[in-house]
Parts: structure tokens; sequence; C-alpha cells
């Protein structure tokens, strides 16, 4: 099956999946709508599945393109690798940096801050690796990454890397369309006391059921997580659908997120970090010179 597809389609169904609008996707991929329309369809006609879902207003993964998803984001980032393994094993060229993000702050921080620096850094090279925290921390420590870019880390970890502060995450409760307190334009975090909560898989991002049980308690109560999930547009899907509330980074509510409101919170309102790691022994002013790109950029972004 995977001998008819082309890259180019692969990148373009990749980028779709992740927003979920051809418009917005057609513009990030520097192409026309109709032509990544005809694109998808081509893909779609080769492999002989239908890969998505087409709306009046949007699109949704099928089960087949769920099921393609993460492997075609698997094959783009090995080519991208091995194409650069060559270029240092037989151009002579230095290792690039390789650095983890988190998927939500690609397009508004990590990919601006990249191109800014480039315009300084003609011959900067990184090569970016979209990471959960925790996928993010081992390669870290196993220095398969240079730098990254995730949230809150333990005391135990801070010590063992050069940590800068981007910024802090004002929260927001994450609520159905159809729920009591949609329409309300704030509340204070203590009135969803008696929900069922969605929170992250604790795997993926260790330290996020602790923090939601800080906030909660600040707010006055225990909360009763029903369920933790092993992305942020699942738990969103599952908000959406009903099955409880969340809280999450006000920044998220960039994602699609159909079915859901995000609702303000009332002082005192819950923040979380977003923070900058680098490996003691990086050194290079390339590391330093996107440092400073990505606290200049997270400043703009995140207040």
């Amino acid at each position: 099956m995977l001998s008819f597809m082309d890259l180019n389609q692969l990148k373009y169904f990749v980028e779709l999946s992740r927003e979920l609008h051809f418009s917005r996707a057609a513009k990030l991929l520097h192409i026309t709508q109709p032509a990544l329309s005809r694109q998808i369809s081509n893909l779609e006609r080769e492999l002989g599945v239908s890969l998505f879902e087409r709306g009046p207003r949007a699109v949704r993964l099928t089960e087949a393109g769920q099921f393609l998803q993460p492997k075609a984001v698997a094959i783009l980032m090995a080519c991208r690798q091995t194409s650069e393994e060559l270029r240092i094993q037989f151009g002579g060229n230095q290792r690039p940096l390789q650095m983890g993000f988190l998927s939500v702050l690609l397009d508004d921080l990590v990919a601006p801050s990249i191109r800014s620096c480039r315009l300084r850094h003609p011959r900067l090279r990184v090569q970016l690796h979209e990471l959960s925290p925790s996928q993010q921390m081992e390669k870290l420590a196993a220095g398969e990454l240079d730098l990254a870019v995730l949230g809150n880390i333990n005391e135990q970890d801070r010590r063992l890397y050069r940590v800068r502060r981007l910024s802090y995450h004002p929260m927001a409760a994450v609520v159905s369309e159809d729920h009591p307190l949609s329409q309300a334009k704030n509340i204070h975090l203590a009135q969803l006391a008696k929900e069922p909560w969605i929170s992250l898989d604790e795997g993926l991002f260790p330290g996020r059921r602790e923090f939601l049980r800080k906030a909660c308690r600040a707010a006055g109560f225990e909360p009763l997580i029903a369920a933790e999930l092993e992305s942020l547009n699942l738990l969103l899907a599952a908000v959406s659908s009903g099955e409880g509330v969340a809280i999450l980074p006000r920044h998220s509510s960039k994602l699609s997120h159909r079915g859901c409101v995000f609702l303000p919170l009332q002082a005192p309102v819950p923040k979380a970090e977003l923070l900058l790691l680098l490996r003691l022994e990086e050194k290079r002013p390339e590391a330093e010179a996107i440092a400073v790109e990505l606290e200049a950029r997270a400043r703009e972004v995140m207040r």
C-alpha cells in the first residue's frame, strides 16, 4: 500500500489531519484549497479508503484516517531524519540541533521562532520532533534531544538541565457546548466541583494529574477524575461528548474544539509554566539564539 503514496500526499494528509479544515491547512501548506482537496482525493483513491468525513463547516478523520495519521507522521519524521543523517555522515555537516516540542506550540511559537532565528543565523539547522512531555524527557536524558519545549517539571528533573521559563499559561475551564454554564462569561472553578473530570494521561504528561488536583483543592474541592486520555484532541472529544469537564491552557482554544467551550476562570486563575530545557553540555551559540527567540515570542503569544 505504501508504494502508491508519495511524501507530498502524506505531508498534505498530516497537515489536514491536524487542522481538520481545508482552508487553514492549505494556507499553512502554501497551496490552494482545490489543490489540497485534489491531493487528498487522489490519496484516498489510491488507498481505496476514505480518510476524512467532509462536513459543511469542518472535516473529521475516519477510522482509516485515524489509523494512518500516526504512521504518516512517523514516515515523514523518518525521512527527515534519514536525510539529515546522510548529510551529516557523508556531507561533512555538523549535527543539527535536535528539538522536541508539544504539537499545540508548533505554528505560533516554535516554527516562527526558528524562522526568525534563521534570518540572523543562515547556517542554523534544527530538526524538530513532535513529542509528548515524557518522550521529550526520555530523549533529553538519552542525548537524542538538545532542547525541549514542555510544561511543568519536578525539582529533581530541573537539576539535570538548563531550564529557562518561557511563559506562564493561564488556564481555562472546558465544558461541552450544552453544559449549563457554557454561556457564562467566566466562572469560578468551584462551580464545577460536582462534575466528573477529564485529564491527560499521567504516563505521557507527567505531573498533569497533580496539577489538576492542586488547582481544584485551591478552589475547595477534590476532583473526581473520570478518565485520563493520551492527547489534547481526545480530551476535547471526551468533553464535547459530555463525559466530563477539564482545565487546559487558554492557548489550547486555538485547537479545533467543536462541541466544547473554553470558559475564562475567575481569580485565582491556575497557571502552568512553559519551559525550555537544554542539555547541560549543549553550548552551541545556535542553541542560545533559539532560546532567546523562544523567550521573546512566548511573551507575545502567551500573554
